[in-house]
């Protein structure tokens, strides 16, 4: 019964420090994360942005979609796992910051229609690499527009962006622990 007991608590606590996310984009991002940090046994750490002390509606909106990304006690990074809007329906994406708070990768973790698969394409993705809140990418200028996905890459481009703007905030509160 202790040992029922033990490997309950431990799930739950695996799961409260998991992005909430379905099982196959869970699934997706431990496979784009660990590429990422090749070698490294990787760990995620949910950011607590409830704190009664938190006035700012942006971070106490993001409370759950915030984790450090840790290898031990070390921070390797951080992570945003949250949705967007397409045209007609919702998908998962998530966004990885190193140290420098510079972005290290974006990816779309389920994009359910088969129209606008152009958000999924892992050159367009790749050109939000390097961006940070000192240097916040525009849509259809420092990121290339898409035919066929305006939504889903409109949306996806502001989500970015306001991640970056929350990422400064989060960093300012001194909340990225």
């Amino acid at each position: 019964m202790k040992t029922l007991l033990a490997i309950f608590i431990t799930a739950s606590l695996l799961i409260a420090d998991s992005p909430n996310l379905t099982r196959e984009s869970l699934k997706k991002l431990e496979k784009s994360v660990s590429e990422l940090y090749s070698g490294r046994k990787v760990t995620y750490a949910k950011l607590n942005l409830a704190d009664t002390q938190i006035t700012d509606p942006d971070i106490l909106n993001s409370d759950g979609k915030w984790f450090a990304i840790r290898e031990n006690s070390n921070n390797l990074g951080w992570l945003l796992a949250d949705k967007t809007w397409g045209r007609y329906h919702e998908f998962e994406f998530a966004i990885v910051f190193d140290t420098s708070l510079r972005i290290a990768d974006v990816f779309v973790l389920s994009y359910p229609a088969s129209y606008g698969t152009a958000v999924t394409g892992r050159k367009w993705l790749k050109s939000f690499r390097g961006f940070s809140p000192d240097s916040i990418p525009v849509y259809g200028q420092d990121i290339d527009a898409l035919s066929g996905a305006t939504f889903s890459g409109t949306n996806l481009s502001e989500s970015v962006a306001g991640s970056l703007v929350i990422l400064e905030k989060l960093e300012q509160a001194d909340l990225l622990k």
